[in-house]
């Protein structure tokens, strides 16, 4: 089967000591079994191992992160060398019957700047240059004969929380970082009317169209959440936020909770 992706991803490189949010502290290391079993004919790296983890530094950094932030286990032994985890993030996968649609996840500071800037609307494209057109759920907020608010309304559904409820939902959900919930409280003790809501989202439609469609695509056409989720970023931005970084906290604190994202999903539906 084919692999398809948005165009951007062709772009994506990581940006190893360079990154301020770096991927390998503050997360659990799972290990698949066959790099697991690689890893055990190495005492240096299976000595850092347990119960099919890294184990990480009291700093919550990865046993191989060095001082300069550079992996000494890439250093020492190439990228193949990683485990699959390590070697695929931030890329996902969705696989269909006769296709698999992959991306990249917008935790990752640098995956998060391409799919914000990319233009749009982004392409499907597989390694072998051929071409998929874009699901229809993810062409609709693309369609710029409409205002993006008028795009937003029709993917939910005409449904839309009061700013104050919605940051309340995602304020009550698992906590990854304190100051996600720090941001959230801007919005719930001064909520931000409507028309400020979209007042913000018309002077940034570039780039919350491409956050828009990015939930779309990822999550198979889940328009009120991606809806919601928009509006959120708009009210975070509306206080003073930048827009990349709001999008790369609320990736990390939503989609990288199965928890967050499971609750997400079923409240916006």
């Amino acid at each position: 089967m084919n692999t398809y992706s948005p165009d951007y991803c062709q772009n994506f490189r990581c940006k190893a000591d360079k990154c301020v949010h770096t991927c390998c502290a503050g997360w659990v290391i799972g290990i698949d079994s066959a790099s697991l079993k690689r890893f055990e004919e190495n005492p240096e790296v299976s000595s850092k191992i347990k119960d099919g983890c890294f184990v990480l530094k009291d700093d919550g950094r990865c046993p191989f992160l060095r001082d300069d932030n550079l992996c000494e286990m890439i250093i020492k032994h190439g990228e193949d060398y990683l485990c699959d985890i390590c070697r695929e993030h931030p890329r996902f996968y969705n696989e269909f019957e006769d296709h698999v649609e992959a991306g990249i996840g917008l935790v990752c500071e640098e995956a998060c700047r391409l799919a914000l800037e990319a233009e749009n609307p982004f392409k499907l494209i597989a390694e072998d240059g051929s071409f998929m057109e874009l699901p229809g759920y993810v062409k609709a907020v693309f369609d710029v004969s409409k205002p993006l608010t008028e795009r937003l309304s029709e993917i939910s559904g005409g449904k839309r929380a009061e700013s104050k409820l919605r940051a309340e939902i995602f304020d009550g959900m698992e906590v990854m970082d304190p100051k996600w919930s720090t941001l959230l409280s801007k919005i719930i003790e001064e909520p931000v009317s409507k028309e400020d809501e979209d007042k913000t989202i018309t002077a940034y439609e570039k780039e919350f169209s491409n956050f828009a469609a990015y939930l779309l695509y990822r999550y198979k056409g889940a328009g009120r959440f991606a809806a919601e989720a928009t509006y959120l970023l708009s009210d975070l931005v509306s206080k003073g936020c930048g827009i990349a970084d709001v999008a790369r906290a609320f990736s990390c604190e939503v989609e990288y909770s199965d928890i967050n994202i499971d609750e997400a999903l079923e409240t916006f539906k």
